[in-house]
């Protein structure tokens, strides 16, 4: 893991760490506290351990061992180990701290009442044990030490990098990169222990469970949930959980079809390796896919390539070649005019209008010429070129009789 990405880690979690201290009575037992009998011996210590030896009822000591793991679940229920401690969220420290303030009141009353008890509980175990009468009370250990044995305490702290310009400290830094890279781990292996406890405990030989099973998934579900900053794996099964859940009608029992869905599900939950497959599975399922629309990419391009073209604009022609349009007349020379007339082969019967019009049309033409000469300005260029075999051919076309007073000279 990066630097980066484990001072991300470190910057969302707060280190809860438990100090609870037990007293469990046992005493080491020796050879003088066992009656042999007759011929009897005891194996020699290199072979076997004589063991140990109870000074007072083990049952009266439950209590706080309970409250241990009472604490230590309130820690682990959105949390995880690390460092001696438990990873939590930030945003979840109040709610843990306010538990833990509780169960040590509990722890704390439990054993005013079994100090106060102490000397009568031993008298008793001894009663119990005649003839170890004397092996219990020379192991009784006074009210004082017990006292100070049983005690609890907790504290919250939080972890950061050492500063990258210390150089003697690089070692220590890798460590801590290891450790936090190794979270996931130790999350996936949590939920694994509890889905087998849940596994063996109610689902291995029956066909049904009640609805209060579900409480321990919900408990899983959550834990991942809280912790999902620490792999991008949880979030994926913890929509699985949701949706089996989900869809699980409220109540119970639960048999047949939901049996068998809560069955599989704890059995993923129940392999710390399969949680995480199943969870890259599903990732890999719901990342987006791009496909490229070949008609709308194609349609795309042109129009920006389009965009991108100068629009090229057409003049309008000076000279239109229909042979319905006087006005091809227009801008010819009046020698190419008079050739082509000259050389037509074949004509109609308005030939000779047409003659007298071109000559008055000349004319016209000439006294224009004139007048621009005379004013020293540039003939300006046609802006459309025809080429003789355009008017050619505009000429052999057919003409309709057009009445010369329709045009303007």
């Amino acid at each position: 893991m990066s630097h980066t990405e484990t001072d991300v880690v470190l910057d969302q979690i707060n280190i809860i760490k438990l100090d609870i201290g037990l007293w469990t009575s046992a005493k080491k037992l020796r050879p003088e506290d066992l009656v042999l009998a007759d011929g009897s011996m005891l194996p020699p210590d290199e072979l076997a351990h004589l063991g140990n030896k109870k000074t007072i009822d083990p049952d009266l000591l439950k209590d706080f061992n309970n409250l241990k793991k009472k604490a230590e679940r309130a820690c682990l229920k959105t949390g995880t180990r690390f460092l001696g401690g438990f990873a939590n969220p930030k945003t979840q420290v109040s709610r843990i701290v306010q538990e833990l303030k509780d169960i040590q009141i509990e722890f704390e009353d439990a054993k005013k009442c079994f100090l106060d008890r102490y000397e009568t509980e031993t008298q008793n175990w001894m009663n119990k044990h005649p003839q170890f009468k004397d092996a219990i009370r020379s192991a009784i250990e006074p009210v004082d030490s017990v006292a100070g044995k049983l005690k609890f305490s907790f504290v919250v702290f939080r972890v950061e990098l050492p500063s990258q310009g210390d150089d003697s400290l690089a070692v220590a830094d890798e460590s801590l990169n290891g450790q936090i890279a190794d979270l996931s781990d130790q999350l996936f292996h949590e939920i694994a222990q509890d889905a087998s406890v849940l596994l063996q405990q109610s689902f291995f030989g029956k066909h049904s469970i009640t609805a209060r099973c579900l409480n321990a998934f919900k408990r899983m579900r959550d834990k991942l949930n809280s912790l999902a900053f620490l792999d991008h794996r949880c979030m994926p099964v913890v929509d699985e959980i949701d949706n089996v859940l989900g869809n699980l009608p409220v109540g119970g029992p639960y048999t047949g079809r939901e049996f068998d869905r809560l069955f599989t599900l704890v059995m993923l939950l129940s392999d710390a390796s399969k949680i995480k497959q199943h969870g890259m599975g599903l990732l890999a399922q719901s990342a987006p896919t791009f496909t490229l629309d070949v008609d709308v990419a194609s349609d795309a391009v042109d129009q920006q390539v389009s965009t991108l073209e100068p629009e090229l604009s057409v003049p309008e022609p000076l000279l239109d070649v229909s042979a319905n349009t006087v006005n091809t007349v227009e801008t010819l020379p009046n020698t190419m005019l008079n050739e082509r007339v000259q050389n037509q082969n074949t004509v109609d019967d308005t030939d000779d209008d047409f003659d007298a019009f071109l000559a008055r049309r000349k004319k016209t033409q000439d006294q224009s010429v004139e007048r621009v000469i005379h004013q020293d300005a540039p003939i300006p260029e046609p802006e459309y070129v025809v080429s003789n075999e355009d008017v050619l051919a505009g000429l052999s076309s057919p003409l309709q009789p057009v009445a010369v007073d329709d045009f303007w000279f």
